[in-house]
């Protein structure tokens, strides 16, 4: 008889043999805490308890239990929605069932214009991507770019014009208009205003110029919430004319960027964001690495992958470049000419002497090969100045170039946009000066500066119009809306920041009674030809009869195929000669602010990097998608440090009062590492009111306490908390437990060129052996690597994944129980000191692991091996006991709880439009299954086909996952590792190569490249 022991509780393993070097990083605040606690060292951070059945449970009811979730489980993963194929009565041209079209076209947000390369399967545009040979994209696509096909399909966009709120038809609006026309011809437009969004349409440039001609009297304006105002002006005051600045990151040797978010929310980001990578990208040791340092308020992209960051208020960063300009000047003998007597005469030495002296050793020892920027944000001055350290540097003509600004005001007529512009509209209305007034996008009801009152002054224009895509603030406003055609079905043209033509064209007819901005503009013209097409068509044909174009051998059908007409950019303006005297007079009007308190802080206002400026708020995708920096999803928040939150007795989910003057708002508080101290960061483009279904109500509208003069910043604000109230913040960065081992791992590069193989010394020693042969693949052998120095943690990856492989959206309660779908997350780390830490982002999906934990415990062999390696889900096996999601050490696999499509629509299935947004290739999942990356083992199928068909083997490069197509970084590659040339097995070769938890001896095919930090070595800490 044998005896049987009873059953032993295991601990978590520990790592008691890491090195000490290894960086220890912390994803909260509380798990600093925890970290650096011996008496909490014990605890982990658990943030989804299972629920205790009630009562005691014997083994017999805990069987029956069981058993009956099994089966209930078991009848959910095996129904199936009942479809039917309907075939054509008569097959369209060029339509091949289950082989998808792509187009070439443009997309344009924010001054950002990328070249895209649309999928459209049997007429429905349902993936965007990159276009490789559009200057300004390289085969990446912004976050945006990719959500926006979910944009195109919202069910909320408005389908039919509108007068007095009641709907409408087009000949309506068009009977109308022709009312006042010939009103307007007889006084030349008086009394007609419009008002634009900025834009660098040459069709729509021609169009205002040609309405300006038929109405010389009218007036037309232009307005953005975050606007490019001050640096044009800035321009205007260093050389007497605005310039587009042009940074060459991949050039420089250092970079000292002033507020400027050139990583993520503003001009070319997803351009510059390639450049800063290759700057920064490392084959070996030694290889040559760009330095960046960030001064900021707020915590930006940008501020998160700089080497050193100094941490300044908004209203103390205007002297901090003065006071660089004057180190440069006295110290170093930077020649600023007249300025520099100006610059001797000011006192900032209450400004950080050290940080100032370390910036300026770095860009005179590298002149020639450095970089200043400053952000939109930021005043006039200190535009004027980073132009003037950038010519007294050496630094125009290699990493710095000036272009004349894609934004053609003269031509069109057109101010350029600024809050001064809206302001000049608003008196205008308020003084009776305006009869009519047409809004050609944009919702300045919404977005404008409070004390504007633009809502009021708008209700005094007898005549209104705006053209929207959804019926929004500023529409409930106007006489009549008008429905705005979506960029992926309207016909339109754009040009990138340096200048590059491209030709935007629809991939699918408008779904609604909508128009483009064109088109409605044509209405004011008499023009017999109105449609999008004809006046995008005559636009080209006159730019080529002009040489524009510039090759005699341009044709339209080849600019259709390759979406850009290449060499159409901009030539580098010449030598511009700085206007010392104009910098000079505005140096010496100058005058040092006071300090914020905690009695009177200071606030910014920032782009959201998902909502940017309110626009995307009835997206779906961008809402569930965690902020880069507080992981919050479904919100905005109040954003200040630790230091300020105690100074104020706040903790996270307080809600705070702002008041400035007379205008006041509430917002919940967020404890964010990193922002300066009594500085307050709020994001635009939340607390919508009629976004659609998606973004109504959801987060914090700001908009109210900003002011036509406090646009950017607000000095003095007074803070209070609410006593009892609160709000329920939703984040995922805590959603699962690190327990304490070395997932991400890096060094600094003296370090690394010191130690090159320092990520297998950061690594615990191995735990397990392997019980049998590993299996040899001798066909292909998938595997992918992600490089941790170039992930900038954009998140264009998640949001490209989510199109690609029909990802459900759950809901923000639904997160909050830890049930968020996507099959890549973005993992954000802090490091060091909690008022001013590093941070290092890790994209994580499913490893594809050789030796899979998670397929030895499947009963069903719903998750199997590929014989090429791929961790293969079976939907139609999956019965739902989510044992491989246990048994998974990487946390990646996500589970239907529900059927999540009719729990977030509220409806039996998502709305008609939604379904046409699918990929057809990838199987809809339902309630009770498991789902996971895959390596879009669709696309990987797609290129076998076209291989045998070739007869050749699939080559290097021909397939790409969705992550690795959209990162602007090429931070993932995907590859054949059995394929010597293939950029996959090359980075495996990479010195900084390591596998995620390789010591459990799962051998993940993902593997990763340490991140590699430049700081200074001058500077320590």
């Amino acid at each position: 008889m044998f005896r049987v022991s009873s059953m032993t509780k295991r601990m978590p393993y520990l790592f008691e043999s890491i090195s000490k070097e290894t960086p220890l990083y912390w994803r909260s605040l509380e798990e600093k805490e925890r970290l650096h606690d011996p008496a909490l060292e014990g605890e982990r951070a658990v943030e989804f308890k299972s629920e205790q059945l009630p009562g005691k449970m014997g083994r017999r009811g805990f069987l029956e239990v069981m058993g009956s979730i099994a089966a209930l489980a078991g009848a959910a993963g095996c129904r199936r929605p009942i479809q039917r194929i309907v075939p054509y009565t008569k097959m369209p041209e060029q339509v091949i069932p289950g082989v998808p079209a792509r187009y070439a076209t443009a997309y344009a947000c924010r001054g950002e214009v990328l070249g895209l390369v649309v999928e459209s399967h049997e007429g429905r545009p349902t993936k965007v991507e990159g276009n490789p040979d559009h200057p300004a994209s390289l085969g990446a696509a912004s976050l945006h770019a990719q959500a926006s096909v979910l944009d195109l399909y919202d069910p909320d966009r408005s389908e039919a014009p509108r007068h007095r709120g009641a709907v409408t038809i087009w000949s309506a609006f068009d009977a109308d208009l022709q009312k006042w026309i010939p009103l307007w011809v007889k006084d030349g437009g008086a009394k007609l205003r419009f008002l634009f969004q900025p834009a660098s349409s040459p069709t729509l440039i021609r169009l205002q110029a040609l309405v300006k001609q038929r109405f010389p009297n009218a007036v037309m304006h232009s307005y953005e919430p975050i606007d490019r105002f001050n640096a044009w002006e800035g321009g205007k005051l260093a050389f007497g004319r605005p310039v587009q600045v042009h940074a060459r990151y991949d050039y420089a040797s250092v970079v000292v960027s002033v507020d400027s978010d050139f990583l993520q929310t503003e001009g070319a980001s997803t351009l510059a964001a390639r450049r800063f990578a290759n700057g920064r990208r490392l084959r070996q040791a030694g290889d040559p690495m760009s330095r960046l340092y960030v001064i900021e308020s707020a915590f930006t992209l940008t501020g998160t992958n700089a080497d050193h960051r100094v941490q300044v208020a908004p209203s103390q960063i205007e002297g901090w470049v003065i006071a660089l300009a004057k180190e440069l000047a006295e110290k170093h003998g930077v020649d600023f000419g007249d300025l520099s007597s100006s610059l001797k005469e000011k006192d900032v030495s209450h400004m950080s002497a050290f940080q100032i002296s370390v910036v300026a050793q770095e860009l005179v020892r590298h002149r020639g090969k450095g970089i200043v920027v400053a952000g939109w944000r930021q005043s006039p001055l200190v535009h004027a100045l980073v132009h003037a350290i950038n010519q007294g540097l050496a630094n125009v003509g290699n990493g710095i170039e000036y272009t004349e600004p894609i934004e053609k005001w003269s031509e069109a007529n057109v101010d350029i946009a600024s809050v001064q512009s809206l302001k000049t509209l608003v008196e205008a209305m308020r003084g009776g000066q305006v009869d009519a007034l047409v809004i050609m996008g944009g919702n300045p009801v919404y977005d404008a500066p409070a004390d504007l009152r633009f809502g009021d002054a708008l209700s005094s224009v007898a005549y209104s119009v705006h053209l929207s895509s959804h019926y929004d603030e500023t529409s409930e406003r106007c006489l009549w809306h008008l429905p705005r055609s979506h960029a992926l079905e309207a016909w339109g043209d754009c040009r990138s920041e340096d200048g590059t033509l491209a030709v935007q064209q629809p991939l699918i007819a408008p779904l609604y009674q909508s128009h483009s901005e064109i088109e409605l503009l044509a209405e004011w013209l008499e023009i017999p030809e109105k449609d999008g097409y004809k006046l995008v068509r005559a636009t080209w044909d006159e730019m080529a009869r002009a040489s524009v174009l510039g090759s005699q051998h341009w044709s339209w059908a080849r600019l259709l195929r390759d979406g850009v007409a290449s060499g159409t950019a901009l030539p580098p303006l010449g030598d511009l000669e700085l206007q010392w005297g104009a910098v000079q007079q505005q140096l010496a009007a100058w005058k040092a602010e006071v300090l914020p308190s905690s009695s009177k802080l200071e606030v910014v206002f920032i782009p959201c990097p998902k909502m940017m400026d309110g626009r995307y708020a009835n997206n779906a995708w961008l809402a569930e998608l965690p902020d880069p920096l507080t992981k919050l999803v479904w919100d905005n928040a109040a954003l200040l440090s630790k230091k300020t939150a105690d100074v104020l007795n706040v903790r996270n989910g307080d809600k705070l009062r702002l008041q400035a003057g007379e205008r006041e708002i509430t917002v919940g508080a967020w404890i964010l590492p990193g922002i300066a101290e009594h500085v307050i960061v709020l994001h635009l483009g939340w607390g919508r009111t009629r976004a659609g279904r998606v973004g109504n109500g959801i987060g914090f509208d700001v908009y109210p306490l900003r002011s036509a003069s406090d646009f950017y910043r607000i000095v003095g604000v007074r803070v209070s908390k609410e006593v009892g109230a609160r709000h329920h913040f939703v984040q995922t960065q805590t959603h699962d437990s690190m327990e304490g081992r070395p997932v991400a791992r890096e060094a600094n590069y003296e370090e690394y060129k010191k130690s090159p193989h320092f990520p297998f010394f950061q690594a615990p020693p191995p735990r397990a052996l392997p019980l049998w042969e590993p299996v040899k693949y001798e066909g292909y052998k998938w595997g992918m690597s992600i490089d941790l120095t170039a992930c900038t943690g954009c998140n264009a990856c998640v949001v490209a994944c989510q199109a690609e492989n029909n990802i459900a959206v759950v809901g923000k309660e639904q997160v909050d129980k830890g049930r968020i779908l996507h099959w890549i997350r973005v993992d954000r780390y802090f490091l060091g000191d909690e008022e001013s830490p590093q941070v290092a982002y890790q994209p994580l999906a499913c490893v594809q692991c050789e030796d899979a934990p998670c397929e030895n415990v499947c009963p069903v062999n719903a998750t199997v091996h590929s014989p090429e390696g791929l961790n293969d889900m079976v939907y139609n096996r999956c019965i739902g006991t989510r044992y491989c999601a246990n048994n998974c050490p990487y946390k990646v696999r996500r589970f239907n709880y529900l059927n999540f499509e009719e729990e977030f629509w509220k409806s039996p299935h998502a709305p008609e439009t939604i379904q046409m947004a699918r990929n057809p290739n990838v199987t809809v999942r339902i309630r009770g299954v498991m789902e996971k990356c895959t390596y879009c083992v669709q696309r990987i199928q797609v290129a076998k086909i076209e291989a045998k068909e070739e007869e050749h083997p699939i080559r290097d490069g021909a397939i790409t996952p969705a992550c690795a197509q959209s990162c602007p970084t090429e931070a993932i590659v995907f590859g054949d590792l059995n394929d010597p040339n293939s950029r996959v097995a090359a980075l495996r070769k990479v010195d900084r190569r390591y596998e995620l938890l390789a010591e459990i001896g799962t051998r993940p095919r993902t593997s990763y490249l340490a991140k590699v930090r430049n700081p200074n070595p001058e500077v320590k800490g």
